[in-house]
């Protein structure tokens, strides 16, 4: 998968890349694991657009890939590459 914000590209899984977008926005051990992360972003995508944001149960993966797709729905980022 490859991704862009704000004119910054990244490549990788979905899960590297929520990881790597972890790893540079917060301290680590705020959201201890991308899952965590996945989900205060996902609140965060509700209360700032008033959208649905449906993530599968279990999988950081597809979490992850669903994620992306609603951002990129918002205009938030723009997937390059699946």
């Amino acid at each position: 998968m490859k991704i862009c914000i704000d004119e910054r590209a990244y490549q990788g899984s979905a899960a590297e890349i929520m990881e790597q977008l972890r790893q540079q926005t917060f301290d680590p051990t705020e959201y201890p694991d991308t899952e965590s992360y996945i989900h205060q972003l996902r609140s965060n995508f509700i209360r700032a657009t008033d959208l649905e944001c449906d993530l599968p149960e279990s999988g950081v993966e597809r979490q992850a890939q669903a994620m992306f797709a609603h951002l990129a729905k918002a205009g938030a980022l723009v997937i390059l590459e699946e």
